[in-house]
């Protein structure tokens, strides 16, 4: 069931529940009235005939007493026929059971031992149905003993009940309907934006194009997601784009190794014909081809990794991370590192993959760095620099180490992807900090980091 076929079919629920108690309502109190009505006229019938009247003694009741108002009775003691008026049914019951009508052709009405005990102003009012037809009986006790008993057919009431049953069930229906036809319009003009974000999404599902535009322009939680929306297809469009760039750029670094590659195996086919020195030579350069591809594909390989979802964020020291990058450094290459704390604070992080970060800064600062020359690690709260007296950068490549494969030109000459850099800026963002380069005075170059200090926003 779609959305707009759920929402016309709650409100036409809705519409049938409360159409259906309200018309249940008005029926039951309708038929309270028109039943109350019916009671308080037999009762008042009933008491103009049980009144008592000393003018005329004529009158019997039906145990052989006087009855009430003789002038008023027929000879067999009941009132007179005209009497009963609005009454439609009416008799007498002697205390021993015996009836005596007091209409002629009104049917005979059902009585119990209860009625023939009920006290001088007693009266009770039941349903009966007599020969198919539903009667309001009430009976009440006879001044001159036994019981009077006046009955009024309900069946002009029922009929009056079925035609408003009828009509009630018809205006619940026509409600059902209007309701529902309502909530068709209604919800299509709700779900119109979303059905539109559902055709956006479909088109750019189908044809892979993320450049199709969004339309935000909806109010309301439809307008968040269209936003939210929106904005997942702009970092999907931004990734392939960066995707595209990072093949584009890594084919261009490749094309360099490779074709130097290419022309040492040529050389290498006609091996014999070189000198043994030239062999060697050409023999180093197939090495250093292959080391500088394999060292491309792997930083290639860790910047195309997921790095946000590598591990998960825990309570870290920097200083920590430091003095293991620079004691591995030691070992490896046998470069001091001096690490000089201050501010010390626990910061919300991937551990190793800020170790990361910081041993390609330093790997960096002792690529560039002539021997003997001492590397710096400096680490205040949040924030890491790495300083080294290599050459430094020119002032206008500053903005662009950061770049992916970007080398300045004086370095291009120098072993290396111009990848190391770009991952360190690509995990400081993914922690929500920042990366910074300096030239030092008196040369060399300071490269650092600053990550989101405790407690601030992401």
């Amino acid at each position: 069931m779609t959305l707009r076929q759920r929402i016309a079919a709650i409100l036409a629920v809705l519409a049938l529940a409360v159409g259906g108690a309200a018309g249940f309502a008005a029926y039951l109190d309708t038929a309270s009235q028109l039943r109350g009505s019916i009671d308080s006229t037999l009762l008042a019938r009933a008491s103009v005939l049980s009144s008592p009247d000393d003018d005329d003694d004529r009158g019997r009741g039906p145990d052989g007493g006087r009855g009430p108002g003789g002038n008023r009775f027929a000879p067999n003691g009941c009132p007179t026929p005209g009497s009963f008026a609005p009454a439609t049914a009416g008799q007498l019951v002697s205390s021993t059971g015996q009836v005596t009508a007091c209409i002629e052709g009104a049917p005979t009405l059902p009585f119990t031992a209860a009625d023939l005990r009920l006290q001088a102003s007693d009266y009770r009012i039941v349903d009966a149905r007599v020969d198919g037809v539903r009667y309001r009986v009430l009976t009440r006790a006879w001044p001159s003993g036994g019981v009077l008993q006046v009955a009024r057919s309900a069946a002009e009431t029922d009929a009056v009940l079925d035609r408003l049953r009828l009509r009630l069930g018809l205006l619940v229906l026509i409600a059902t309907m209007v309701a529902a036809g309502l909530g068709w319009v209604v919800a299509t003009w709700v779900v119109r934006p979303i059905m539109k974000l559902r055709d956006t999404a479909a088109h750019i599902a189908t044809t892979l194009d993320l450049s199709t535009p969004v339309d935000v322009r909806a109010s309301g939680e439809v307008g968040s997601l269209a936003a939210s929306f929106a904005a997942m297809v702009g970092a999907v469009e931004r990734a392939q784009e960066q995707q595209r760039r990072l093949v584009g750029d890594a084919g261009h670094e490749m094309r360099t190794p490779l074709t130097s590659l290419r022309s040492n195996v040529e050389l290498i086919s006609r091996i014999e014909e070189l000198p043994e020195s030239d062999r060697r030579e050409v023999v180093a350069d197939v090495l250093a081809d292959v080391d500088e591809l394999s060292l491309l594909l792997t930083e290639l390989v860790d910047l195309a990794s997921d790095l946000a979802a590598a591990e998960p964020e825990e309570p870290v020291v920097l200083g920590d991370l430091a003095r293991a990058v620079a004691a591995r450094t030691f070992r490896r290459a046998g470069r001091e590192v001096r690490v000089e704390e201050s501010d010390v604070v626990a910061l919300s992080a991937r551990p190793r993959q800020i170790e990361r970060v910081i041993g390609n800064l330093v790997d960096n600062a002792v690529k560039y760095s002539p021997d003997g020359a001492p590397i710096e690690i400096r680490v205040a709260g949040p924030e890491v620099t790495v300083s080294d007296r290599g050459p430094g950068v020119p002032p206008e490549d500053l903005p662009r180490i950061f770049d992916r494969f970007y080398r300045a030109v004086e370095m291009r000459t120098r072993p290396g992807s111009g990848l190391g850099l770009s991952i360190v800026d690509e995990i400081v963002r993914s922690h929500g900090g920042s990366v910074f380069a300096h030239n030092r005075e008196g040369g060399g170059l300071t490269v650092g980091f600053r990550l989101r200090p405790p407690g601030g926003p992401r």
